[in-house]
């Protein structure tokens, strides 16, 4: 679990195109505290299943909008970690779950038009 909150800074403008692919730097950030660099949802789910292949599953995620709305139309899609019981993490430490529910959150995302940057924790697997 994180261990502090970073003081990170990232660019909502950034375009997609730019993020240079490292998915091991990647892997070995989302065991710090300050979690993995934000990341569009296609390197967040390379990530995901670069820590999948590897026992290892999203233990915890937080999403970021690129564009505010006001009000929101729903926020499901922000944060892994804060599910319903028998879905979070320490309910059940299995990376194959913890992915659905990851690639879940980023399909609801999509359907609802929002483009996200994602922050992961992974964790192995396990008791």
């Amino acid at each position: 679990m994180p261990k502090r909150i970073s003081p990170e800074r990232f660019d909502l403008l950034v375009d997609d195109g730019d993020v240079v692919v490292d998915l091991p730097a990647w892997f070995a950030a989302a065991h710090t505290g300050d979690g993995a660099p934000w990341l569009p949802a296609a390197q967040a789910d390379e990530l995901a299943r670069y820590g999948l292949k590897r026992g290892e599953g999203v233990a915890l995620m937080e999403a970021a909008a690129r564009m505010f709305r006001e009000p929101p139309s729903d926020i499901g899609w922000e944060i892994l970690g804060n599910d319903r019981d028998g879905y979070n993490w320490t309910d059940h430490r299995d990376p194959k779950l913890a992915y659905r529910v990851f690639l879940a959150k980023l399909k609801k995302a999509r359907m609802d038009g929002v483009t996200l940057l994602y922050k992961l924790w992974l964790e192995p697997g396990g008791a």
